[in-house]
C-alpha cells in the first residue's frame, strides 16, 4: 500500500522510538537493530528473537565480516535478517519494517537485498500492508532516490503515521 521513510538525524533514538511503536503493533514483522549493552543486535518483529550483529572482536572472529567505519558486523546475520524480512513478505503483515537503509545499503551490502526486494513488491501495490524504513537525515533523499522509492511518505515522527 504505501512506503514510509523515517527519517532523523544520526543518534536521535529512531530505532529506541521505533521499537516502542513495534511493541504497541498487531500485524507487524521485519527487522529492527537495536544497540543492548553497546553492541547492535538484530531483532525479528515477529518472534521477538534477537541476535548479534555486531562483531565487537573482529581481530579474534573466523567468521565472515562486513565492515562500515569502525563497525564490523557478521556478514551470516545480514543474511539471517533477509530471510526474515523474506519470510515476512509471504505473509502480508499490516507493516513491514526494515531498520535501516544507510551507507552499508547504498554500497550493495547489508540489508541491500532486502531493501530492494520489498520496494520492488510496494512500488507496484503488490502488498496488502506498509513498508517503513528507517534512514538517517543526511541520506534520506540518496536512499529514496537510489532504491528508486516511489511516493514515499516522509515522516519525522512516528505519530505522523496514518
Amino acid at each position: 500500500m504505501s512506503i514510509y521513510i523515517f527519517s532523523r538525524p544520526v543518534h536521535s533514538g529512531k530505532t529506541t522510538e521505533l521499537l516502542q511503536w513495534c511493541n504497541q503493533q498487531k500485524n507487524i514483522a521485519g527487522i529492527l537493530m537495536p544497540d543492548i549493552n553497546g553492541s547492535r543486535k538484530i531483532l525479528d518483529l515477529q518472534t521477538k528473537n534477537m541476535f548479534d550483529i555486531e562483531c565487537t572482536d573482529a581481530t579474534n572472529t573466523k567468521e565472515l565480516l562486513t565492515a562500515v567505519g569502525r563497525f564490523h558486523f557478521y556478514t551470516a546475520s545480514f543474511e539471517k535478517a533477509h530471510a526474515i524480512v523474506l519470510a515476512a513478505l509471504n505473509q502480508t503483515p499490516g507493516w513491514l519494517v526494515i531498520d535501516e537503509a544507510g551507507k552499508l545499503e547504498l554500497d550493495r551490502k547489508g540489508f541491500y537485498d532486502s531493501i530492494v526486494k520489498t520496494v520492488e513488491i510496494y512500488n507496484n501495490d503488490n502488498a496488502a500492508g506498509n513498508l517503513l524504513i528507517t534512514v538517517r537525515e543526511s541520506l534520506c533523499k540518496e536512499v529514496i532516490s537510489f532504491f528508486k522509492i516511489k511516493d514515499a511518505r516522509v515522516i519525522h515522527q512516528l505519530q505522523d503515521l496514518v
